[in-house]
């Protein structure tokens, strides 16, 4: 569905182009992105005050970023019979136009294996606020604080680990890099930097004019583009990553993962899905997605060679 959606928004696109748009026009495409999918989710599932008296949710917070944009998050705390110490803490990042209500199955297993779990809705999405998407410059350090406030209520422990999808994959690297107290990051399907991104939505733009929109949705958005780059931030990454990509993905190219893999500096692993594209890759993969996070809990990534995909 998401595939064909983005598909619709091409010839949606295509059809602005041939008619001509301002660069402002385009700008607004790229950082306004349709988040009504994740809503509803959020509305069916239901609001934090019945989640947290059903004891489906384990601590409900919302809190204001410097720059008055307030994040949506839940929390999941482990569950641990055995020892009752959690193994650390993971935050779960959505892809674009979701929202942590899509997410709730992935942390109650993980919760299950002994993880606290933080979902946040990002900036512009689900019961979150803000008008636009950057792509990560400004959600990286919405994580931080967040996990950062989480801590000093010892609402969950360290040490932190980071997952994400599309979107929310590019945001978990960027995320890690500037966090030392991140010891491990999952990235399924990331979009690679800003740039990537334009030139696929906005395919018919030449490179010129595609720079040109994104310095305008930077000056809109109040975000340096630079700044939103998963590949530069792998290149700063001090813990290991493990990235995940569909080998027939149309929305994001596997050499968007290829290319972060190559700039990573770190222990590392690229594990290409043959017959998987961006819809399938996260079809019932939970239980291979906590596998993963508890490998990097171990401290076993990079102790096995992951397919580079060459």
């Amino acid at each position: 569905m998401k595939d064909i959606t983005r598909t619709l928004i091409g010839m949606i696109l295509l059809s602005a182009f041939l008619t001509g748009c301002t660069t402002t026009q385009y700008a607004m495409m790229l950082i306004k992105q349709d988040t009504t999918q994740g809503k509803v989710k959020e509305e069916i599932v239901g609001l934090s005050d019945q989640l947290l008296k059903s004891k489906r949710i384990s601590a409900a917070r919302v809190y204001t970023m410097p720059d008055g944009v307030k994040i949506d998050v839940w929390v999941y705390k482990h569950k641990s019979p055995d020892s009752g110490k959690s193994r650390g803490t993971v935050l779960v990042l959505h892809d674009i136009g979701n929202s942590k209500a899509d997410y709730r199955v992935l942390a109650k297993k993980l919760a299950e294996k002994g993880f606290d779990v933080v979902l946040p809705d990002l900036r512009a999405h689900g019961r979150s606020t803000g008008k636009y998407v950057t792509f990560g410059a400004k959600e990286k350090h919405d994580q931080k604080y967040v996990i950062d406030q989480l801590l000093k209520e010892k609402l969950i422990s360290l040490p932190i680990f980071a997952f994400g999808f599309d979107l929310g994959g590019a945001v978990a690297i960027q995320y890690a890099a500037i966090d030392p107290r991140v010891k491990g990051v999952i990235a399924v399907a990331p979009n690679r930097d800003i740039f990537s991104f334009c030139r696929r939505l906005l395919p018919l733009l030449n490179e010129a004019d595609a720079m040109k929109v994104i310095e305008k949705a930077g000056k809109i958005a109040k975000f340096d583009p630079a700044d939103a780059s998963a590949i530069m931030a792998a290149t700063k990454l001090k813990c290991p990553i493990i990235l995940m990509h569909g080998q027939l993905d149309m929305t994001v190219p596997v050499t968007d993962s290829k290319m972060i893999y190559e700039s990573a500096v770190s222990k590392k692993e690229l594990n290409i899905l043959p017959m998987t594209n961006h819809i399938t890759i996260m079809f019932l993969r939970e239980d291979d997605i906590v596998k993963s996070i508890e490998r990097l809990a171990d401290g076993k990534v990079g102790l096995k060679t992951g397919k580079s995909g060459k």
